[in-house]
């Protein structure tokens, strides 16, 4: 339960009756199978596109935030 995506923490926390939050997370475990799709859906996600206000100039805008 406590690895499942639709309940919350606190919800599995008070579910389980700990007076504690990290007494539930003792039954925590990251399984590298949920990592890698977690990280996958990260990089697949499209990226937003970086748009600025118009009237700054270009060049500015790339010595400040690179480009």
């Amino acid at each position: 339960m406590a690895n499942d995506p639709n309940p919350t923490l606190a919800q599995v926390r008070a579910i389980m009756r700990h007076a504690d939050l990290a007494t539930t997370g003792r039954y925590l475990n990251a399984r590298v199978e949920d990592l890698f799709d977690a990280l996958q859906q990260h990089y697949n996600r499209p990226r937003v596109e970086r748009s600025f206000a118009p009237g700054y100039d270009p060049d500015d805008v790339k010595a400040v935030f690179g480009g």
